[in-house]
């Protein structure tokens, strides 16, 4: 069933991306704490999951270095309890949080032998190895740019589009908006633009919707989200109406979200410290203590608790084994269900509370839900799908609805998501609606902390789409310092500071006549929740007076030059207007302009003694930004990230010239001993014993010298050495050819036209009745023979052979 709804999915995909006249390619990533989905849309690729190298659907999030080797996925799974202090596993949980927060230290828990250090001034975390350090945006760039080349490799090579530049992400519903940039500095790292950020839920309520039709009444949904790090409650509503101005009865989905629950901290890597404690307990009432002071083995454990977790999911008990767990002692025993259910009890409660979270703010009841679409991977442990339908669904089974694919449904979803909102394609059409969990707000403060005023920004419950805002600030007249802080909820984010407020005030009415003068911010907020502040400036409302008949031309021109030049925002005359929109000066004013720069100064010309509108002029005001908390990378530090990527991807590419010339060269040296030692007819019959002696032993030699240095060759040298040893199979082949021309010569000696004489008699009507007896007996020559000839011929023959 599964598989033919993902069929008909990827139909209807097909069916509804039709390509604009700007070809792209889209990648939508689903970048989850434990292992990380890609789908990969363009022109010649209509919709796919992007395969690993070992052709997986999925892989483990995260790398790790061997040398200057990168490992991604699996591999770096696999080397991680050798490697543990260059293995950088699950770390989502710490973008945009610092040393000291306590992610950061359940990270160190749960990865003994990581070493977390703060990433420069900005308080947020870099891993440190023996001989260096990454912050965790460069990492996720890192793992960006790895799953770009392998969604590269499967677009077509003759597409006029053959890279990948935009993605879409998805990310949990609690990233605030310094997590978000993080995802967008390292997309930018690996050379990437993020055109989207979808949330869990609303990409896994996209991909449920893409294959179904609803009605212009609002049908209730929830989407239970049940990941390796946390858990959400997405209340979704989805209905289906006539778009607005369509003349063909042109009908749009809308997906609303109407209230979101979460957990941070519940999920499967919870689950897996609980199932880890019980191994390390019997492992220590068996041999002793000790083992918790070797992260190697710890690791080994811990991976080993996540298998056990697994299999318990399916079965009714699991046996462990790891073979010389510590000190040579081989750790062996026996975990059952009901054992691993009994040690998460406690964590039984908190699923509910997300749901009642959800319903709270929409104001419904479970009942008006129609169903709960179940995704991620810890959904299917089976006592948290047991208190799912007794304790949020009343004991109503039936509304469980497990009809997308647990893994994927998100990164489908993102992957539509981002191809909607680039426009690389037209698609069906989906509106999404979003509002803000937190607002953005300011508030102004004296330098001894008292409060002068606040504003909001975007307000809470604010639709989350592109929008800027200029927003006026109440300073009282006198004062000359003055902080600025900037709040996401009820966080703390940054502050600007003010000083000389006066004396910067005075300049801008020295150069104006403004009737009206006040301080105001321009702030942004993108459609993927992350919130900027560009700057702050005066904002002066400049009044031009009337012209005189006496007035010279020129000084209207000069009014109107400045005008020109200082054109930009207007605001209502009112004192209370808050919220500003840009103006520009409209055609005909610039008409004007441009006639009275061609007239003469000494002119005169009757004016109008009417008052003209008022202009606007902006004039910034200097500041000075602190930061609260974590804050983003600077372009010096991004700079620097994207130089080292780069660094690393050319010793990648430098590695694996060099182990295929490596894998040729030590091929090719095999083959030689084997045509030689098995005496080949080929080569035996086209070469002398010294000369196949003489190669035999360069082969030898070479594999020697493969077996000893070949892993710090050169990829330059192994070519050479590669050269030399074909010298053998050249020889071989030129003699061979040598020998074949000449028996060709023999067989098909070579004749032109020009060789062969011919002599054009002329016919002797005399001689052509006997010419022609005589062309009669030669015929009668060349008849059937008889019998007997046949049998005395093949002894002639014989004879002449």
């Amino acid at each position: 069933m599964i598989h033919l709804h993902r069929l008909l999915l990827s139909i209807l995909l097909t069916l509804a991306i039709v390509p604009s006249a700007v070809l792209g390619a889209v990648l939508g990533i689903d970048f989850g704490q434990s292992t990380t989905k890609a789908a990969l849309v363009s022109p010649g690729v209509p919709f796919e999951i992007v395969l690993t190298q070992d052709s997986k659907r999925k892989d483990v999030s995260g790398l790790a270095f061997k040398g200057d080797e990168r490992l991604y996925g699996g591999n770096a799974a696999t080397i991680a309890p050798r490697l543990p202090a260059t293995s950088f596993l699950n770390f989502k949980p710490l973008l945009g949080k610092s040393v000291d927060a306590p992610e950061s230290e359940l990270y160190l828990s749960r990865h003994p032998g990581s070493t977390l250090i703060p990433a420069g001034n900005r308080s947020t975390v870099a891993f440190q190895t023996p001989d260096s350090s990454f912050p965790v945006e460069e990492l996720l760039g890192m793992s960006f740019s790895h799953i770009k080349k392998l969604a590269e490799g499967m677009l077509p090579r003759d597409s006029a589009t053959n890279h990948v530049y935009e993605i879409a992400v998805t990310i949990p519903p609690y990233f605030n908006s310094v997590q978000r940039k993080a995802i967008v500095d390292a997309a930018e790292i690996s050379g990437l633009k993020v055109v989207s950020l979808v949330t869990d839920g609303v990409a896994t309520a996209i991909n449920y919707a893409s294959s179904r039709t609803f009605t212009a009444e609002k049908q209730y949904h929830f989407v239970m989200d049940i990941g390796a790090g946390s858990t959400s409650a997405t209340l979704i509503s989805f209905s289906e109406g006539k778009t607005a101005g369509s003349l063909f009865g042109k009908s749009a989905l809308t997906i609303t979200v109407e209230g979101i629950g979460y957990d941070e901290t519940l999920g499967g890597d919870l689950l897996d410290d609980r199932m880890f404690q019980i191994l390390l307990t019997k492992f220590a009432n068996s041999h002793g203590s000790g083992i918790e002071s070797n992260s190697r083995s710890l690791l080994r454990l811990r991976k080993e608790a996540e298998r056990a977790k697994t299999i318990l999911s399916a079965n009714t008990d699991v046996r462990v084994s790891i073979e010389s767990l510590y000190d040579d002692i081989d750790f062996r025993t026996v975990i059952t269900r009901t054992e691993f259910e009994d040690s998460i009890q406690d964590l039984l409660v908190r699923i509910q509370k997300p749901f009642e979270t959800a319903l709270a703010k929409a104001g419904l009841d479970i009942l008006d839900v129609s169903s709960v679409i179940i995704t991620g991977g810890s959904s299917r442990v089976p006592i948290f799908q047991q208190v799912l339908i007794n304790g949020v669904l009343k004991g109503d089974a039936s509304k469980v609805s497990k009809n997308v694919n647990a893994d994927e449904a998100a990164v489908l979803g993102a992957t539509f998501r981002g191809v909607a909102v680039s426009k690389q394609f037209r698609t069906k059409d989906i509106n999404v609606i979003e509002t803000l969990e937190d607002g953005f707000s300011l508030t102004a403060k004296n330098l001894d902390g008292s409060v002068i005023g606040s504003q909001d920004l975007f307000p809470a419950g604010s639709l989350i789409a592109r929008n800027k805002t200029q927003i006026r600030i109440d300073i009282p007249e006198d004062t000359d310092n003055a902080i600025l802080e900037f709040y996401e909820g009820s966080a703390s984010t940054f502050q600007f500071q003010l000083h000389g407020i006066q004396k910067s005030k005075g300049t801008v009415l020295a150069a104006n006549n403004c009737s009206q003068l006040y301080p105001i911010v321009d702030a942004e907020m993108s459609v993927s929740r992350t919130f900027d502040v560009s700057g702050i400036s005066w904002f002066c409302n400049v009044t031009i007076p009337a012209l005189t008949e006496d007035e010279p031309e020129s000084e209207d021109l000069k009014h109107k030059l400045f005008n020109f030049f200082n054109k930009g925002s207007s605001s209502s005359d009112s004192e209370d207007t808050s919220t500003l929109t840009s103006t520009e000066t409209s055609t005909g004013e610039n008409s004007e302009t441009s006639s009275s720069a061609s007239a003469t100064t000494s002119s005169k010309k009757p004016k109008s003694t009417s008052t003209p509108k008022p202009r606007t002029a902006k004039q910034p005001i200097k500041y000075k930004v602190t930061y609260s908390g974590p804050r983003n990378l600077g372009r010096a530090t991004k700079s620097t990230s994207q130089a080292r990527l780069r660094a690393f991807d050319r010793l990648d590419s430098d590695r694996l010239a060099r182990e295929s010339a490596r894998n040729n060269l030590e091929a090719y040296a095999y083959r030689i001993r084997e045509w030689i030692e098995y005496e080949n007819i080929r080569f035996m019959e086209h070469s002398n014993e010294d000369e196949r002696q003489s190669f035999l032993q360069k082969a030898l030699t070479t594999l020697d010298w493969l077996y000893e240095e070949g892993e710090s060759l050169l990829s330059e040298s192994l070519n050479e050495r590669l050269s030399e040893l074909k010298q053998f199979e050249e020889l071989v082949t030129a003699r061979e050819k040598e020998k074949l021309s000449s028996l060709q010569e023999l067989l098909h000696p070579k004749t032109s036209i020009e060789e062969e004489a011919f002599t054009i008699l002329p016919i002797d009507t005399d001689n052509l009745s006997a010419s022609t007896t005589v062309m009669e007996e030669a015929a009668s020559a060349t008849e059937t023979p008889t019998e007997e000839t046949i049998i005395n011929e093949p002894e002639a023959v014989h004879d002449e052979l």
